[in-house]
């Protein structure tokens, strides 16, 4: 039996080689984001390792909890008195204030030089005891002296051609400043920090312009070699006043590398998801293709039966062909993981998501996951094929042609309109029933989309009568590849479903994206008044100078402009984001909705919150509101009012800008709503505001129609990189079809010789096999459409207490998709169609 099974792989080497690629596809899939999510982590730990290779111990202000701000963690800045302190301690061998804050560079023609994918722009202190820089080294020229003296990263320094002695304007939460250029910085071998750009100035010049006046970040503590880190540390901690805290530089560096990891976290979901979705539609073209094995080899089953095969070996004949598959595909796929993780790598940079990265990392789960869940997979794949094959009895041998499609069993029909029926109930009931409605809907999307997989095989022949029915005006060979669609349901089914789930999870994003960006500008038009908007001229930024604010409000024509915000904090212990504006302005710039309470009683101890919010906690106006900031800890925040979804604020939590700005370290301003003056040309006022900011690179105005275009710009960037990872399913799917067809032509050689013997040509025969790929292909992206438009409405419409006010349907990318399709099909049915038109006749008709 074992040598029956291996020559029977390597009999049939095309299918072989392409149920082995659904494997390897899906694998590699897999390997390619641990390997990728690996080399972040470790990218990540390299970089704060960097950041704190220089000192032993670090002395800082305690926080609430960790939360990660720029490359640090935000802290309330710590006294620069206690320097003398930590100097005199026993074991201390230098000691030096550290301050890190806001700061943007510019290039030579004053354009603001952003970081790549929204990291940090950050400026720092240069250590005047080299040993105190650590990892950070002068790469050309000298350290900055003096407050006019910066030193740049090399990669800004290189790619926006920012040579030594250059004159350049830095940014800061405070006026623009002019600076010289006297050197560029290294780290280690790398030229930047984790893709972050980075001005270095000397400490004193850093406290001033970094907002940090008589005080530090931090302090940083090398020591004489005594006493352990730990050790020195204690000794340290021992003469801080309270509040500050002595921790060993290794503790420092593992505290941000795993509040990034945390933060980050979302990244190993996402890659895994879709990973998944690709082997589970590797799977349908695995089992597919061993159930038309099972069938055409059924001749073949019998005997080995008749010569005395039990049930027993025949199914594990066929189990182990599936293992050997999977195995071979898996190792096929780890290799072509390591490119996978690269090109994931390159598109998270393309599409503005760049994160630190480092040699790729292949560690051992790298290897053993992708064997286990490929060779897992395809053997599961095959059990129902395979316990099939068990029931071919031996007079089957005396059969001239194999057994013919069965219909489709009541249970199977009972199932899937149970789990559909059962799915559409609870997406409708979610979409209705208030709290926890997200939750219902997705479980519901999930029932449906298995549902419709279920119920396919009972859909699929009037499905591909009606989609094939044009083909009759192509003559004899439409009407017969019409037929052949139509001929084995399960077959079809099967085939069409894996194209059908990728087409519609890549529609189903498509309309919740289009439902986002319409939901957006209906934001833009009821929820604000403002005629202008000022927003961070780098849309993935954390925002821009509060300078800007004053410099526009001086603007000529300008009545008001209100600047809002947003952070993190805990409210009621759980962990979420607000937003922050001035309850002075508010009223004229954005329509709040309040419900209960007022805007202007919103003072510096007070708090707005969601409606919604407000009813789950039985929360009203006067209450108090346990908070904690991680700079700054716990407070009690008074509800000053409760408020409608407004859609333009992040989060169910409203705090005033200068109650945000007393708890978080260096906040910036998240956008700005300018109303003019009565009889103002907007768009000569927006032309004053622009010339007013030509100092301040960091930030724009824009028209209520080009704000809505640039926010449509970063949603169109999140949906291509999600249909990308989507499209991998239906390259899979493609295979598959490219397979059945490929093993359908093999099962009908005698009948292809027969239709060549009484008159039809190579030509006919190549059509007829393409138009039957082009029915499974409209047949899938026809469904999956469907079921994708449905899903993704009601996807979006269960996300409208998010901001989500409109559903919209792309109708011109659903229609590309299934013209795609279309198209796809003739290439898939490329290398089928030649096989078939290859066919002897003579061969053929006398085959058994």
């Amino acid at each position: 039996m074992w040598t029956a099974t291996v020559r029977g792989m390597l009999a049939h080497k095309l299918r072989l080689v392409l149920t082995t690629a659904s494997i390897t596809l899906g694998v590699a899939f897999l390997a390619g984001t641990l390997m990728l999510t690996d080399t972040i982590k470790v990218a990540f730990d390299q970089l704060f390792g960097k950041v704190s290779s220089g000192s032993d111990a670090v002395v800082r202000t305690q926080t609430a909890y960790d939360q990660v701000a720029g490359v640090s963690v935000g802290r309330s800045p710590i006294s620069a008195a206690v320097l003398d302190h930590v100097k005199a301690v026993d074991g201390v061998s230098a000691a030096e204030g550290y301050v890190s804050g806001y700061a943007l560079l510019t290039d030579n023609d004053g354009k603001a030089v952003f970081a790549k994918g929204g990291a940090p722009t950050v400026g720092y202190s240069m250590p005047a005891d080299t040993a105190l820089r650590g990892a950070v080294r002068v790469r050309t020229g000298h350290a900055p002296t003096g407050p006019s003296e910066v030193a740049i990263d090399a990669t800004s320094a290189e790619h926006h051609h920012i040579a030594l002695g250059s004159q350049i304007d830095v940014l800061f939460r405070g006026p623009t400043q002019h600076f010289t250029v006297v050197g560029t910085v290294r780290y280690g071998n790398a030229k930047d920090l984790g893709g972050t750009t980075g001005a270095y100035f000397d400490t004193a010049t850093a406290q001033k312009v970094l907002g940090t006046p008589g005080s530090f970040t931090q302090i940083d503590v090398r020591g004489n070699g005594t006493v352990s880190d730990a050790a020195l540390a204690k000794r340290i901690s021992a003469v801080l006043p309270k509040g500050a805290e002595a921790v060993t530089s290794a503790t420092v560096a593992k505290e941000s590398a795993d509040a990034f990891h945390k933060q980050f976290k979302f990244l190993d979901v996402m890659f895994m998801v879709f990973a998944g979705i690709a082997l589970f539609v590797g799977a349908f073209i695995i089992w597919n293709t061993f159930s038309m094995i099972v069938t055409q080899r059924s001749r073949e089953i019998a005997l080995l039966r008749a010569v005395g095969a039990t049930r027993k070996q025949v199914k594990r004949s066929l189990l182990v062909e599936a293992a050997l598959l999977g195995a071979g595909g898996s190792a096929i796929g780890i290799a072509v993981g390591a490119g996978v993780a690269k090109s994931l790598k390159w598109l998270m940079g393309v599409l503005g998501f760049a994160l630190p990265s480092t040699a790729l990392q292949i560690q051992g789960r790298t290897i053993w996951v992708p064997v286990v869940v490929g060779i897992a997979v395809t053997v599961v794949a095959a059990l129902v094929p395979a316990r099939r094959a068990t029931k071919v009895l031996p007079v089957e041998a005396l059969r001239d042609a194999t057994p013919g499609a069965t219909r489709p069993g009541r249970v199977r029909a009972a199932i899937g309109l149970v789990l559909t029926g059962g799915g559409v109930a609870a997406i409708l009931s979610g979409l209705y029933s208030g709290a926890g409605s997200s939750n219902k809907v997705m479980l519901g999307i999930l029932a449906t989309l298995i549902g419709v997989i279920t119920l396919s095989q009972l859909v699929a022949r009037p499905l591909a009568s009606l989609i094939g029915a044009p083909l009759r005006l192509r003559g004899v060979a439409g009407d017969l590849a019409r037929q052949n669609a139509m001929r084995n349901p399960r077959r079809t089914a099967s085939t069409a479903s894996a194209l059908m789930i990728g087409l519609a999870l890549v529609i189903s994003m498509g309309v919740f994206g289009s439902s986002l960006k319409a939901s957006f500008g209906t934001v833009l038009d009821k929820a604000t008044n403002a005629d202008l908007y000022v927003t961070p001229s780098n849309i993935h930024g954390d925002g821009f100078s509060p300078d800007v604010t004053h410099l526009v409000e001086a603007v000529p024509g300008v009545a008001t402009i209100s600047a809002t915000g947003y952070g993190l904090a805990r409210f009621d212990g759980a962990e979420t984001t607000y937003g922050s504006v001035d309850p002075a302005t508010l009223n004229q710039a954005l329509n709040l909705e309040m419900v209960s309470g007022s805007v202007k009683a919103l003072g510096p101890k007070g708090v707005l919150v969601q409606t919604d919010v407000a009813k789950k906690h039985s929360w009203k106006v006067g209450d108090t509101v346990s908070t904690e900031f991680a700079a700054t800890g716990k407070q009690s925040l008074q509800i000053a009012g409760t408020y409608k979804t407004n859609g333009f604020l992040n989060g169910d939590y409203i705090l005033s800008n200068a109650t945000h700005e007393a708890n978080t370290s260096n906040p910036l301003v998240g956008a700005a709503l300018v109303t003019l003056d009565k009889g103002s040309d907007r768009s000569v006022v927006q032309h004053r505001i622009a010339d007013a900011l030509a100092h301040h690179p960091d930030a724009k105005v824009l028209t209520q129609r080009e704000y809505r275009a640039d926010i449509g710009g970063v949603i169109d960037n999140i949906l291509t990189f999600v249909s990308v990872m989507l499209l991998l399913a239906v390259v899979i799917a493609l295979l598959g079809i490219v397979n059945t067809l490929a093993l359908s032509v093999f099962e009908r050689t005698r009948e292809l010789g027969l239709l060549r013997a009484v008159g039809m040509t190579s030509a006919q025969v190549r059509a007829m096999v393409r138009w039957e790929s082009v029915v499974i292909s409209l047949l899938g992206a026809t469904v999956g459409a469907g079921l994708g438009v449905g899903l993704g409405m009601a996807l979006a419409q269960s996300l409208k207490g998010q901001g989500i006010t409109q559903v919209s349907v792309p109708i011109g990318s659903v229609s590309l998709y299934l013209v795609a399709a279309a198209v796809a099909g003739v290439i898939a049915a490329i290398g089928p169609a030649r096989s078939a038109a290859r066919v002897d006749v003579l061969k053929a008709v006398v085959t058994d």
